[in-house]
């Protein structure tokens, strides 16, 4: 890979900056596109600054690249989330066009592949249809439900105990770590460049969980009773709107959400998916490290 560059979309985001750590340490030519570069953990790194709809900075980002990892940014303040992702996608495109880019590595989801009403699922059905046209290497890696949703609600369960949740207790689903994506998807970007080919990795952890194993995940790393607390179906999108969500991006939240509760959202392929290794256990005790060194 020493005469290929990569481009890293969304390298200040959670997964975007550890896939740079990964590639940085292993010495693998990386170019980090952010629209903020203040937001960059890692300030030596090589930066183009790029607002994703804006076509000429996008398609001047990706300049000299032969790799480009993208995603489908999610916006709480859209007011239009599946149009503002189609416009974000045709600049990938002529950017991809106009720089012969000759590999793409799509950050989408397992439920990318359902068919009705999935909300903020659509973006990555759409991120992976719109390609079909481009004879390049094509990759779609699809995990699953992350750990790191929980961390959100990690004030309130330190100040009162409680966890809060819009899905079912009981309710069992595929969940896994960032930082395992993360060093999946780098091991992908540092291999040579393949056949025009398209392959879909979907992502599981190495077991399932409910919300009730968070919940006792959390009180054993916090050492103190953690209490679910059930979200009524009701009050999803006015516990999202207090939190500063539009009423666009609340409905496609909501409607993802209810996919997963109706249990559309499990793998396309389900006896290839592939497992990987952190609990969340180990997890959490991974980032309350993390949280306590950078505070």
């Amino acid at each position: 890979m020493k005469n290929n560059v990569n481009i890293i979309v969304g390298a200040s985001g959670q997964v975007g900056s550890y896939i740079i750590d990964r590639l940085v340490a292993n010495e693998i030519p990386t170019i980090a596109v952010v629209r903020d570069p203040n937001k960059l953990k890692n300030s030596n790194l090589p930066f183009r600054q790029a607002d994703l709809f804006n076509t000429d900075q996008v398609v001047k980002a990706f300049y000299g690249a032969t790799t480009a990892f993208l995603l489908t940014p999610e916006n709480p303040s859209s007011n239009d989330i599946i149009d503002d992702t189609k416009k974000i996608i045709e600049n990938y495109r002529k950017a991809i066009e106009a720089n012969k880019i000759k590999r793409i590595i799509c950050l989408s989801s397992i439920g990318a592949h359902i068919e009705g009403k999935s909300g903020n699922l659509i973006m990555s059905k759409l991120l992976e249809k719109s390609f079909d046209n481009f004879n390049i290497e094509k990759i779609f890696v699809r995990p699953s439900y992350y750990f790191s949703n929980w961390l959100g609600y990690l004030s309130t369960i330190e100040q009162f105990g409680i966890l809060p949740t819009f899905f079912p207790e009981e309710l069992t689903i595929e969940m896994l770590s960032p930082l395992d994506l993360a060093f999946f998807i780098a091991e992908i970007i540092a291999k040579p460049i393949g056949q025009t080919t398209t392959n879909v990795y979907e992502l599981v952890g190495p077991k399932t969980y409910n919300s009730i194993d968070i919940s006792r995940a959390f009180s054993s790393v916090l050492n103190k009773e953690v209490f679910l607390q059930s979200i009524p179906r009701d009050k999803w999108k006015e516990t999202l709107l207090s939190v500063g969500f539009t009423s666009n991006s609340a409905d496609n939240l909501i409607d993802m959400t209810q996919a997963v509760v109706d249990g559309f959202t499990t793998p396309e392929f389900p006896s290839k998916t592939i497992s990987l290794k952190t609990t969340i256990d180990d997890y959490l005790r991974q980032e309350m490290g993390l949280i306590t060194t950078t505070r």
